[in-house]
């Protein structure tokens, strides 16, 4: 059974949900993910997540904007799923986020879920 938290104002444009299972976290942002969003942001995340959590799955399917500090953010919880043995997951439509993210080759790089499936991480383009 998830625990569904209703929505939180990160900032000014900026909201986040939190779903928590058992040992699952997810997460869904919505808006545009900037510099303001960030330490409420891993502030959420320090609250929800502890040691019973096996997985995090960030939704970032309804955000319509994300700057460098998301991106940022993005590959150090890839890093820290690795470091602390949790699987981490990725949700992502097509728009402006994804065009961001296969820009960068971050695409090739996160373990991202798009529309079509798995992004395999050999597809970077870097």
């Amino acid at each position: 059974m998830l625990d569904d938290r209703t929505a939180k104002r990160l900032a000014q444009l900026c909201s986040v949900r939190v779903k928590r299972g058992l040992d699952t976290v997810m997460v869904h942002l919505q808006g545009e993910f900037d510099l303001s969003c960030e330490r409420p942001f891993l502030e959420e995340l320090g609250s929800v997540l502890d040691e019973q959590t096996t997985a995090l799955v960030l939704d970032l399917r309804a955000l319509k904007f994300i700057d460098s500090t998301g991106l940022r953010m993005l590959v150090a919880l890839d890093a820290s799923a690795r470091d602390d043995g949790f699987d981490f997951t990725v949700l992502c439509g097509e728009g402006g986020v994804r065009r961001v993210l296969r820009e960068t080759g971050l695409d090739g790089v996160l373990p991202l879920v798009g529309p079509s499936g798995r992004v395999p991480r050999s597809d970077a383009p870097i």
